[in-house]
């Protein structure tokens, strides 16, 4: 929804009734007719009155037949165009005189006329050459031109001739049939062609003409699939590999050529067929599949051998999960398995060590049980025989496993001055608890250290249980998935669901209700990467990032009363996320931070609390980084995040205004000599408007040579021989392909990321691309604007003064979505509005209380994407658009009334290769009209208007031309004199000068072959060094008194000096010019280096001042001095 406040000025046209009765009447021209439209067995003549008028009133008809034949219903004498019935009994030629009078409502006046209609003795004949046809090049190469629907009322023998209109007689054959056969020329394109039948009965003739549109369409090609054998009692046929060059929807018909079988979902594109129990021998069987486009059939056929003794069924079971703490024996039982025919089976069981047995039922028990082991994984082979020697296979998985936490995201760290940034992948999110089977993720937390991870905050920062033992920390930062993120999360894959997946259908947040010292977050939606700015230069810091889980949610248990006596039913109630009912163990068992058991707590509910992995201890680990901020080197830059373009650099022609983001993970993975193409692929959905592809966006990155041609640096070569109809068009439409006349080339793909998630890292960085709005909403959002924009008559931007008089005088724009059909179309363009000084921008024909007119609008709305002007329409309810009868706030007037509510139902849009007219917002436009002027100035009857007088009338203010006194102010134009000009002496004052335009811009979804180009050498990018560059240079700390706060220890001190350029060598004299210490500075990113305080010669430095000599690697010097105090 659009809510902007500008104010411009116009003024309006208006229309008053004049007065005075005149009756015109005119019955049409004297006509000769040989018959007229059939109607089971008459024929309809008709004649055409609607060139009468009555002026200043309501127009009333009467028909009359003036000689006897003929005659008028009671109804169809009063109709502007009545028919008599053709009278088929004439004899000769007959003239009938007919009398129209035309009068008023109170027949003030009146007015004849008559008119002479000669019928025919000999009617024509009725020729009928059917609809319109459509024909494809693909399957047509004629079509039949068939007359023999005509017919002569007096039954006389016909005569026929058709003619090609197009001058392709040459083309038709047996033109002088009822049916004649048109051969099609070669075509490139579609193309109409018209032919032109007569039937002559020997004294008449009629014509009549056929449309025929021959469609320059390939005929779809049916793939029934490969012939084979089967023993299985049902089996699939897949016509999935059938296609249409020219994607158009394919619909699927199979038969069945041979015998009787069960066929289910036979119009599908797959067929399930039951096979026969009461073969005697292999039987083959053939199977039709028809595809249709719309215009053309393919047909395939494939033949099925069954055999005469069909397969039997194997089933294990699905996997078996079981506690570790359960400690209990498995039977696995295979006696679902069945035989088609009922024969008895044979099992034979084969256990992980190669044993076997040969019952129906197996036992498993955990080899772990007791053992430091948290999961155990067997597999059990089944296979079963039936008495003819047929055998089928099966495998079940027990798995013996405690809960499991997420595994531990990979962290990052990128260091700045007084800042660090921590990022971490997204890794964590796909583990699947290995005893439930669920992808149970719920958030991250991120712990900070100051002591090389001996402790992870402050005294502050512990977690201490109801017995004041010490059982965790306080997370420096968390990060839980969102509301909406939880409630469509799958139960067992942490990817997007499928509309039949199991959901967790509720929010995870706040205290876990079993480890209530424990915050599952508050919603906060799921980041990958978090700014410490509390940080200090030089000072060493130790992060690590562990994943966590939901648990196991209590069941509950509901009682319900089943009569009045008191008697209960109690069921138990299991969460949303616990679709299998796990339950935890009976008792749970609470530990604290060294891991020793502080508290064993019953559990009747049979929960279990979130688990969380472990904090990083050691370097090696992957969730742990150590990082100390300081200044990068001082001849390398990088752009601030916030200035996207200058790494994403977007292409003219892109449409989608989605949102990018990027941060650095690893600076020293940046590959500075890389020119990336990222560039959006997406599907075509079904409702939009064609050639805006926005469904299931990707982003493909790949290399490109330079940013001219934007051709892929580097590709994969296909030989189209080798390829299928759906290879090569999956290939040519991925982002980057070429194809020639023998190879597809399709870029080698550097990442291809889904939109709306940050990516994996690549090449040092993350980057995310999101559409601002969302793709699937339950309901229609409000329309987000990125911009509006606007425009004087000469189409020259406004001027900054005139903007402002616009802002301050507040008009305002509230444009909505009509509903979710409309916004599913993809609504991916701007549009324009035009400013009128009068109601003459549009009209509207409304009808409400006071009857029918036409309402003007002072403005016009033009679609920019088709350059169409949008049709629109109105209820004409006034200001509150609430009430037809609220005359009060302008409803029923047949005038724009200031927020009346627009309906933009005429947006001309293709939509599945069609054009339609569609009706996709609503509009209101308002303004502001001071309550004061509403009752000091409001319209008075009694009181008479003079030129420039202004009223408020109907929520509008309206402004004198003239002198009036009585007559309400409107807007219809009145035209006494018929000079032309306006006599209504009102005009309604609008805010706008007129010739004004305003481009709304709303926000735009990514749409396939949006691009941008990414030049990787701006991310630390080099540059000269010069002396100012060196004059930055500082040591640190200055002077330097007893220690540094730089994680030093007894036996190591620390300085550093800072602001380097990338390479430098740096010496250090004493007073006296004594050289102490040669330090040689080398790194691509750290403008930072440290010096331990001791000599060359390993010596602790003693107290005084120091001279530091800094030389850069172009010759450049820096000299500085620092003291060190004890």
């Amino acid at each position: 929804m659009i809510r902007e406040y500008f104010i411009l000025f116009l003024g309006l046209l208006f229309v008053t009734p004049s007065i005075g009765q005149v009756c015109t009447a005119d019955a049409g021209q004297d006509t000769v007719v040989c018959g007229g439209k059939k109607s089971g067995s008459n024929y309809r003549v008709y004649l055409d009155g609607t060139g009468s008028s009555v002026s200043g009133g309501e127009i009333n008809y009467k028909w009359t037949a003036l000689d006897d034949g003929i005659s008028f219903s009671s109804s169809q004498s009063k109709k502007a165009e009545p028919y008599f019935n053709y009278p088929q009994d004439l004899t000769e030629d007959t003239a009938f005189r007919i009398e129209l009078r035309v009068y008023d409502d109170d027949e003030i006046c009146e007015d004849f006329d008559t008119l002479d209609v000669t019928c025919q003795a000999n009617m024509c004949p009725i020729p009928d050459v059917g609809d319109d046809l459509v024909r494809s090049n693909g399957c047509d190469v004629s079509v039949a031109l068939d007359g023999t629907e005509s017919e002569d009322p007096d039954n006389e023998q016909l005569y026929y001739q058709w003619e090609s209109m197009d001058g392709n007689n040459a083309n038709l054959f047996d033109p002088d049939s009822s049916i004649a056969t048109f051969v099609f020329p070669e075509i490139y394109a579609d193309q109409e062609f018209t032919f032109k039948m007569t039937v002559n009965d020997g004294e008449n003739f009629v014509q009549d003409t056929l449309v025929v549109t021959y469609l320059d369409n390939d005929a779809p090609i049916a793939d029934a699939g490969n012939d084979f054998i089967t023993c299985q009692a049902t089996f699939t046929l897949k016509g999935d590999r059938s296609y249409d060059l020219n994607w158009n929807e394919l619909s699927y018909q199979w038969t069945l050529l041979d015998g009787s079988l069960s066929l289910n979902l036979s119009s599908s594109g797959e067929l399930t067929v039951t096979s026969p129990v009461d073969l005697d021998l292999d039987t083959d069987y053939r199977f039709e599949l028809r595809v249709n486009d719309g215009y053309c059939e393919g047909v395939d056929t494939v033949t099925v051998t069954i055999q005469d003794n069909l397969c039997p069924i194997a089933d294990a079971g699905g996997t078996v999960r079981v506690p570790k703490f359960e400690n209990r024996t498995v039977t696995l039982n295979a006696s679902a398995s069945y035989d088609p025919e009922g024969d008895e089976l044979i099992y034979l069981w084969t256990a992980p060590d190669g044993s076997t047995s040969s019952d129906s039922t197996v036992l498993v028990n955990d080899l772990t049980a007791g053992q430091q082991d948290s999961y155990a994984r067997y597999r059990y082979d089944l296979r079963v025989t039936d008495n003819g020697g047929a055998t089928a296979e099966d495998y079940v998985e027990v798995i013996f496993s405690d809960f499991s936490a997420p595994r531990s995201p990979q962290v990052f760290a990128v260091a700045d001055h007084n800042r660090i940034l921590v990022s971490w992948d997204a890794s964590s999110e796909a583990s699947i608890d290995s005893l439930t089977g669920y992808a149970d993720f719920e958030g991250y937390k991120l712990y900070r250290s100051t002591d090389s991870g001996t402790t992870w905050g402050g005294a502050e920062d512990k977690l201490y249980d109801f017995d004041g033992n010490f059982v965790g920390w306080i997370p420096y930062a968390q990060f839980d998935l969102s509301y909406d993120e939880d409630v469509d999360h799958c139960i067992y894959t942490h990817e997007l669901c499928e509309s039949d997946d199991l959901r967790r259908n509720i929010s995870i947040y706040g205290l876990d209700p079993l480890a209530p010292r424990f915050s599952f977050g508050e919603n906060s939606g799921i980041q990958y990467s978090f700014v410490d700015s509390n940080v200090v230069d030089g000072v060493e810091y130790t992060y690590t990032v562990t994943a966590y889980d939901i648990g196991i949610e209590p069941f509950t248990v509901l009682f319900t009363e089943t009569d009045s006596g008191g008697v209960y039913v109690a069921d138990t109630v299991w969460s949303t996320t616990n679709p299998d009912k796990f339950l935890g163990p009976d008792t749970l068992l609470y530990y604290d931070v060294n891991g020793d058991l502080v508290r064993i707590q019953p559990n009747p509910e049979r929960g279990y609390p979130y688990l969380e992995s472990d904090k990083g201890t050691a370097a090696a680990d992957k969730n742990l980084i150590t990082v100390i901020p300081g200044y990068t080197a001082s001849n390398v830059s990088f752009p601030d995040e916030k200035d996207i373009e200058a790494i994403f650099r977007s292409d003219e022609n892109n449409i989608g205004t989605g949102e990018r983001a990027y941060f650095i993970v690893d600076r020293k993975e940046i590959v500075a000599d890389k020119l990336l193409m990222y560039e959006i692929q997406a599907e075509q959905g079904s409702q939009a408007v064609d050639g805006l592809a926005c469904e299931n966006p990707y982003l493909y990155v790949y290399e490109i040579g330079d940013t001219l041609d934007r051709t892929p640096k580097y590709s994969i070569d296909y030989l189209l021989d080798g390829l299928d109809f759906f290879q090569t068009d999956s290939l040519t439409g991925l982002p980057g392909s070429m194809i020639s006349s023998s190879i597809v080339s399709v870029p080698e793909y550097q990442l291809i990321s889904p939109v709306g998630k940050w990516s994996d890292m690549m090449d040092g960085i993350r980057f995310k691309y999101e559409n601002i709005i969302p793709l699937n909403p339950l309901s229609a959002p409000e329309l987000e604007l990125s911009s509006m924009d606007w425009y004087d008559e000469n189409g020259v931007p406004l001027d900054s003064i005139s903007l402002v008089r616009l802002i301050f005088s507040g008009l305002y724009f509230d444009m909505a979505y009509t509903n979710l059909n409309s916004y599913l179309r993809r609504l991916n363009f701007d549009y324009q509005i035009e400013f009128f000084s009068g109601p003459v921008g549009d009209s509207i024909e409304v009808s409400g209380i006071n009857g029918t007119g036409m309402l003007g609008l002072p403005y016009r709305i033009t679609n920019l994407w088709t350059g169409k002007k949008v049709s629109v329409g109105t209820a004409d309810w006034g200001n509150e658009n609430s009430n037809p009868l609220d005359e009060e706030n302008g409803a029923g007037d047949f005038s724009w009334t200031r927020n009346e509510e627009i309906f933009m139902n005429g947006d001309t849009l293709s939509i599945g290769g069609e054009l339609a007219a569609t009706y996709n917002f609503n509009l209101k436009i308002n303004f502001d009209i001071p309550n004061y002027l509403k009752t000091a100035i409001a319209w008075d009857p009694t009181i008479p208007y003079t030129e420039n007088d202004t009223v408020f009338y109907k929520q509008m203010l309206w402004g004198s031309a003239g002198y009036s006194e009585g007559l309400e102010p409107s807007a219809i134009f009145v035209d006494d004199d018929n000079d032309g000009v306006n006599d209504n002496t009102w005009r309604p004052w609008y805010p706008w000068d007129g010739g004004e335009t305003v481009v709304i811009r709303p926000h735009k979804f990514f749409v396939d072959g949006d691009n941008w180009v990414s030049d990787m050498s701006v991310l630390g990018a080099v540059s000269d060094i010069v002396d100012t560059t060196l004059q930055e240079i500082k040591v640190v700390p200055n002077p330097y008194v007893v220690r540094s706060i730089f994680n030093e220890t007894p036996d190591s001190r620390k300085i550093r000096f800072t602001h380097l350029p990338q390479e430098c060598r740096i010496l250090i004299f004493t007073i006296t010019g004594e050289v102490i210490k040669k330090l040689e500075h080398d790194d691509q990113f750290d403008g930072n280096e440290w010096w331990d305080l001791r000599t060359e010669n390993n010596q602790e430095l003693s107290p005084g001042l120091y001279i530091y000599y800094v030389e850069s690697k172009n010759g450049l010097e820096h000299i500085g001095k620092f003291a060190v105090i004890r």
